[in-house]
């Protein structure tokens, strides 16, 4: 091969490469990619074309000049969705990866057997990866293909629920772990809920107010109509001012001259318009604004509880259907792994079972001790070692949930005493991850208030963990013994009890805990009713339910982002970006 042909190669394979480079760039990264192949080809005698290279040049600027129906600045559709791909593919792959090999790293197993290193080119983790990349590349995709095919006059409400549930369609196949699938479908589709309800609330909000100043609105022409006044309006506003130096009263509509910014003319609405229609529609608003306010405050709250009466039901009565890690995570949690070793389903079940199919209505016969009426049970082999021998409980539960003492009240203090150490070995880790990545600058500008506010929320966090275990676990033997026996309602009150501890936690901590129970008791109910036979599980149904919830998600995140909160919105525009 002689010099021309390697040159004429080498050059065709330099401007391959700036082709393809230049989808992943945009227009301030081409123009340094430019300048760095014009340092290269000084360098390089035998290159001695650059076309390539202007031309890189021009469609750059030509890409800036050029106006578009879409909002992604610096980059053309194409590079908007290509790097979008990229970056989600590499950042999905290396989280999955971070999560399958932390354990190990903690444990100190991988420096023992380094082969666990490899699991990065585990099938599961590409799969993986390659899901994420689909969800955000495909979805910025379709939302320029329908900007473009719609035009200006499109609205971007329809061009992002379309863009939306098409990402999620194509993408959520792609990930090979259903269970997985599963628990992402859900996850989303109770954000979607959760921001779909407030949208709804907002616009609502949003109606009434306007609703009421086009009231006070004609109340104000009617008035002005009534007085008599010369035709200067200079006069009117002079006269008003003066009224405006008067105390402000309650009800006070303000009103500013159009031409005059910073002059307020104030109007009392008893004054303005005594029609019993306009007063009786105001106050209709302002009820209905109450109501409004009242659910926001107390949403959380309601949420909560419900979820927890929802979480109890399955717990008690349909022990089997929560996953062995979730038993394990309840038994530490609440102490009961050192009663029952690997055996907390087990005593749960019995419960449940007792209430469900037991004769005594939950109490243990005269004359007969706990130990040996658990002995009688289908599972004593794995609760009757754990009762003490002698003694006797009223109830069959009070039996098992304290089998070590009589009283509830002990009961109930050492179920708290084994749940906050717990919950603190939990939150303090989490809350000090958070204050590194997230408050830094805090931390550095004021370490010792940082570190009492550290202390607090991890605190206040481990006492509202504590309290809803207590209130799950021990509140049942205050039901049993107001009702006088162990009934299923008895336990639905306990768990929306349990789920009142929220109120412990932050204001702003209470939304997140509310939707993470909510989505745990969907999901729990949800595998009861198969097995129950209440319905029936839907082959690809997680896949309808992910592309709806990613239409929702993806039209709230596009067009009203005030809407999400403030820590969710931050994650979802780092992932999604400015589109």
């Amino acid at each position: 091969m002689d010099a021309a042909d390697t040159t004429y190669l080498l050059n065709a394979f330099l401007e391959a490469i700036a082709r393809i480079t230049s989808y992943a760039l945009t227009d301030k990264e081409k123009e340094l990619v430019v300048l760095g192949f014009r340092q290269f080809h000084e360098r390089l005698e035998r290159i001695k074309s650059s076309a390539s290279l202007r031309q890189l040049a021009i469609e750059s600027k030509r890409r800036r000049e050029e106006v578009t129906t879409c909002h992604h600045e610096g980059k053309t559709c194409a590079q908007n969705a290509v790097r979008g791909f990229l970056k989600a593919f590499l950042v999905g792959y290396v989280v999955k990866y971070g999560l399958d090999i932390a354990p190990h790293l903690i444990s100190l197993r991988l420096f023992s057997r380094p082969s666990l290193l490899l699991r990065a080119f585990s099938r599961d983790t590409l799969s993986f990866a390659t899901f994420l990349s689909a969800v955000i590349g495909s979805y910025k995709a379709f939302l320029c293909t329908m900007r473009d095919l719609c035009g200006e006059k499109s609205s971007d409400y329809t061009n992002a629920l379309v863009a939306g549930m098409l990402s999620g369609f194509v993408a959520i196949k792609l990930d090979r772990n259903r269970s997985r699938r599963v628990a992402i479908a859900l996850y989303i589709a109770s954000r979607a809920l959760q921001y779909g309800c407030v949208w709804l609330i907002n616009r609502w909000e949003t109606s009434l107010q306007i609703k009421e100043d086009q009231i006070r609105g004609k109340s104000l022409k009617r008035s002005q109509s009534a007085v008599d006044v010369s035709n200067n309006s200079g006069e009117l506003f002079d006269a008003a001012s003066k009224e405006a130096e008067a105390p402000v009263k309650k009800g006070i509509l303000q009103m500013t001259r159009a031409n005059e910014p910073h002059t307020h003319v104030k109007w009392s609405i008893d004054a303005v318009d005594n029609s019993k229609k306009a007063k009786h529609e105001i106050q209709h608003i302002d009820r209905v604004k109450r109501v409004i306010s009242f659910t926001r405050k107390c949403a959380p709250t309601a949420l909560m509880s419900a979820s927890c009466c929802a979480i109890v039901f399955v717990l008690v009565f349909h022990t089997k259907v929560l996953p062995r890690g979730y038993m394990n995570f309840l038994g530490k949690a609440s102490g009961y792994e050192r009663i029952y070793p690997h055996k907390t389903a087990s005593a749960i079940k019995s419960v449940g079972d007792e209430v469900i199919n037991g004769k005594n209505i939950g109490r243990i016969p005269s004359g007969m001790t706990t130990k040996d009426y658990l002995s009688t049970l289908p599972l004593a082999g794995d609760i009757a070692p754990a009762a003490m021998d002698g003694i006797r409980h009223n109830f069959v539960a009070c039996g098992i949930f304290h089998p070590h003492t009589t009283s509830c009240v002990h009961g109930m203090l050492s179920t708290a005493l084994s749940s906050f150490p717990y919950a603190l070995k939990v939150y303090a880790p989490l809350n000090a991850a958070v204050l590194l990545i997230f408050k830094r600058s805090k931390l550095f500008k004021d370490p010792r208030r940082a570190l009492l506010g550290l202390l607090k929320s991890s605190t206040r966090s481990s006492v509202f963990f504590m309290l809803l275990v207590v209130g799950i676990v021990n509140g049942s033997c205050m039901m049993r013994s107001l009702l006088g026996r162990d009934t299923f309602i008895g336990y639905l009150i306990t768990g929306a009890i349990g789920g009142l501890s929220v109120l412990a936690e932050a204001p702003s901590r209470r939304v997140e805990l509310a939707m993470y129970c909510f989505l745990r008791a969907t999901e729990n109910v949800w595998d009861v009713g198969i097995k129950q036979g209440w319905w029936k599980n839907i082959r690809h149904a997680e896949v309808a339910l992910f592309s709806v919830a990613m239409g929702i998600m993806m039209t709230i995140y596009q067009n009203d982002p005030t809407t999400i909160g403030i820590t969710y919105h931050s994650i979802l525009t780092r992932i999604f970006g400015r589109n």
